[in-house]
Formats: C-alpha cells, structure tokens, sequence
C-alpha cells in the first residue's frame, strides 16, 4: 500500500463521525417499534378501552400503582362496555357469562403468566399458581378434604379456642370504661386472629401473634412491602422469566425467602418446615385428622411442597378473609339501620337461648338471616380480592361477547365489577343494602345467587376454603355485636387501606364499649 494510500486511510478514520450511523439505528429502531405497535393494536382492535392501553403495559401498570385499582378496574368497564382492552394483549371483562365461559370445566382456559409472579419459588408451583390444569387438579384433590374440613372433625374446636382467646383480649386490653379510653386498631387485631386462627388449623398450634398482639416474625410487614412490587411482575412478566432464570445462581437465590431465615415469610416457611419433619418422623395418625396438614400428607402431598402450601394457605387463607371481616364490620357501624336490625337479631337472639356459649356454633349463625344478608352483602361490595387473576385464551381462538379473540390474549376477571352488576343486583347496586337478599323474589335471588357465587371463582378453580372463611366471619360478627358496641372514631376517615390485588389496611381505630346487658 502507496504512502498516499495510507494517508487517505488515515485521514478518512480520522474525519469519520459517528452519529449518522446512530441516527440510522435510532431512525430503524422506531421504525420497527412503530410497526410494532401498530401489529399490536391491530389484533384486537374491535375492542374497546383507553386510547393508549393498545401500546403498552403501561396502563396496567399506573392502575396498580395508584394503589385503588379495584376502583379503577369497576369504572373503565363502566365507560367501555363489559369486555374492555386495558393492554396490547390484555382484556378485562365483568360480565357474570364470560366468567362462567372462561371458568366453567369443560373450558379450555389456562391460567396466565400473572400466576408465576406469586411462587414463593421461582422454580415449584403450589396450588394457587400451578398453571398446568392437570397437574392442577391433582394437587387440588389431594387438599380438598383438609381446605373444606371433611378431614378434620376438630375444625370449629379449633376455630372457637382461637376467637375465645382473642375476645379475652379484647375485654381486657381494647374496651372503653368511665375511667379509661382505648382507641383500637380493630384492621390489625383481627390480621392477628386470623394469622393465629389459619395456623392452628394448618399445624395444629398458633404463632402467638393474638397473644402478643404484633406482627410476630415481620410476616406482615414483609407482604406490604414486597407485595406492591409483586403486584408489578404480574404485569411486566418478563422478570418473572429472569427471575427464573438469575435465581439459579447460588449467591442471588439467597435473596428468596428461606426456612432458615429470623422474620419474613422465611421464618414462616421454617416453623412450617420443622412441623412437617415431625408429621413424617413420627408418621401421619392412619384415622383421625387434627390439622389440614395431617390430612395433605395423607392424601399424598409431597412434604416440601407442604411446607410452601402452609405459608401460602396463612397468606392467602387469612387475608382475605381478615379483609371481609373488616369491610363487613365498617360497613355495619356505618349504617345505624343495618346497625340496629343486625344488633337486634344477635343479642335477641341471645336472650332467647338460641345461641351456644361460650362461642355460638356454625348452625346457629345460619339460623339468623339479617346476619347471612350482611355476609353475602358484605362480600359483595367489599370483594376481599381485586387481582385480575388473567386466562389465556386458548388455541384456535375463542369469541367473547361476539368478538373473535386470537388465541394467547389474556383475559383478566374484574370482580368488583362484576358484583356490582346492575341486571342482578338491582340500579342501586352500589349500595351496601343487606335486605336485597331477603326481600328478593325467588327468581331475583337465583340471579344474584348466581352471580355471587362467581366471586369464588367457578368450576375446577372454586376456593376450597368457602366454609372455612363463612364460619369464621358468621362467629366473629356474632361474637363481637353480641357482647360489644363500636364506634368509629374517625368516620370522615375510617381506616388506611391500600389495594394491591389484595387489601393492606390498618388504622381501623374504633371505640369499644359493653353492649346493654351483656354479661361477657
């Protein structure tokens, strides 16, 4: 090569810039994430929603970040209609027939990516996010008979030695006398019991979060903080893959929860797991159940896989249910007319001899009726979860709402909305109006029957702990307003709650005073 060659050469790297070249890449890049865009909106495009919500995830997201999305879930199937677009794949609807059509047996719906975001392991599905329907419904019959009490005769036991003794709390450390006022966090004590009563139920002792009245191990301090950002990893699953994948490697699957941590979910995991080596050690009781573990074990629950499904069952068991018992009871003490009819109901009731002592009995409460309309009513205005819980539609595609959907769009099940539905309820559906359910007509009560029962879900996906939840809440109403008045102290401002697919609420602060002529 020429010397004038060499400086050719020489001069041309010397002058060459860069930047038309990353202008190229910059121009192409947007090009194909308008192309992008634009294949994205297309594919359903005859339904409506938002303007924006076809481009991205995003719209999802500041739902989620508002921390009031069950309010923003009701109100965009309001504007749009009852199947709306809420993302590039992502649908959201409430009608009670599409519920039923993606639930029901015979469907061909699977569970969608948001589930991966809820393992406690990365690597093993429980019952709750087990997204393969067989294998599905094989664990769910193996803890069927435990979840709905067939094996254990000594559930209600268990369940009245714990609300005894949190209701001894109660009189002695939380009511307003003459000579001392107690401002009570009722949102937090009944999490306690609740914690308390589910663990009892599931290794046959408590966690002494009742007795100690905190937040024994950091268990809930640990969901309110990570739950919000688990809650986003159900819309930008992506992670999910990555976490699957990062948490092979030794020093970052340290960060998950382990049994062998002090606090957290991990120190729930723990206690669960030593319980199980010893059901194993000493061998499963052939006859008699006592805990719903002695019952998994039996009916072929893997032992590590019933560890996890212990914590998950305190979480998921406890929660909701804790979060229906508050709802129900602010909703009471905040209509003096319902107030006063339930009040009436309970303590006559009592005085008739009606009600067993010291804790009333599951069919006692299903003698009272105002009691079971606030229950159903409850539940209905206040549903306890409000995550979207997506199905995929499956091959071949499927046609909603006389839409055809391409096969692979997520579907997500707006509950809220769904129980506020105007044909089944009546125009003042948003009303907390316990006598709905007793001045029905036998054909308005199917309706709303066959509606509400869809907040259960449907077909091989129903709760199985449906009883178990019922029984708690009918014992706790009946136990409070039998011996007890209470007042908000903060009406304009009831209680803190925070929606993140569940409820986090605390705050709850309520004065607790003897009811006229109780003798607790």
């Amino acid at each position: 090569m020429t010397e004038g060659t060499m400086t050719a050469v020489e001069t041309l790297a010397r002058d060459w810039q860069p930047w038309p070249l990353l202008l190229i890449i910059a121009v192409v890049g947007m090009l194909v994430s308008i192309v992008w865009m634009v294949r994205s909106a297309y594919h359903l495009r005859k339904i409506p929603g938002p303007w924006w919500a076809p481009y991205t995830r995003l719209w999802l997201f500041r739902a989620l970040y508002s921390e009031r999305c069950a309010e923003v879930y009701l109100q965009v199937n309001r504007q749009y209609g009852p199947l709306v677009r809420i993302g590039p794949n992502h649908l959201i609807t409430n009608d009670p027939g599409l519920f039923r059509q993606i639930l029901g047996v015979q469907s061909k719906y699977n569970r969608g990516p948001w589930f991966d975001a809820l393992r406690l392991d990365p690597h093993n599905a429980n019952l709750i996010t087990e997204r393969h329907r067989q294998k599905h419904d094989a664990l769910r019959a193996k803890m069927a008979p435990g979840y709905q009490g067939k094996d254990l005769p000594q559930m209600e036991k268990t369940i009245d030695h714990n609300l005894l003794f949190w209701l001894e709390y109660i009189q002695k450390h939380a009511l307003t006398t003459p000579d001392r006022h107690v401002a009570f966090d009722l949102a937090r004590s009944i999490q306690w019991l609740l914690f308390d009563m589910v663990c009892h139920l599931c290794l046959g002792h408590s966690l002494g979060f009742v007795d100690q009245h905190e937040d024994c191990f950091g268990f809930q301090n640990v969901l309110e903080t990570r739950l919000p950002i688990v809650e986003k990893f159900a819309v930008f699953t992506e992670v999910n893959t990555w976490i699957k994948v990062i948490s092979r490697i030794p020093w970052v699957r340290r960060v998950l929860p382990t049994p062998q941590d002090q606090d957290g979910i991990g120190a729930i995991l723990g206690v669960a797991e030593k319980t199980v080596r010893a059901r194993v050690a000493q061998g499963v009781p052939p006859k008699i159940n006592e805990t719903m573990l002695d019952s998994w074990l039996r009916n072929g629950v893997d032992p590590s896989l019933a560890v996890s499904e212990v914590t998950i069952a305190l979480f998921a068991g406890s929660d909701t249910t804790a979060t229906s018992i508050r709802a129900l009871m602010l909703h009471v003490i905040s209509n003096p007319i319902v107030y006063s009819r339930l009040t009436e109901e309970i303590r006559g009731a009592d005085k008739r001899g009606q009600l067993g002592s010291p804790v009333v009995s599951e069919r006692e409460t299903k003698s009272l009726a105002y009691l079971q309309a606030c229950i159903l009513e409850g539940l209905r205005v206040f549903p306890p979860i409000t995550a979207l819980r997506e199905r995929v539609v499956p091959a071949g595609g499927d046609t909603l709402n006389g839409v055809f959907i391409p096969a692979g769009t997520n579907v997500g099940l707006n509950l809220p909305g769904l129980l506020r539905h105007e044909p089944a309820f009546g125009p003042d559906a948003d009303v907390f109006r316990p006598e709905r359910w007793l001045e029905a007509t036998p054909d308005q009560r199917q309706r709303m029957d066959r509606v509400h029962e869809l907040m259960f879900n449907w077909g091989s996906t129903r709760c199985l702990g449906i009883r178990l939840a019922q029984t708690m809440m009918s014992k706790v109403l009946v136990e409070v307003f039998r011996r007890w008045d209470l007042v908000s102290l903060r009406p304009q401002q009831p209680w803190h709650s925070r929606c993140h697919g569940i409820f986090l609420q605390k705050d709850f602060n309520v004065r607790i005073t003897e009811a006229p002529g109780s003798t607790s």
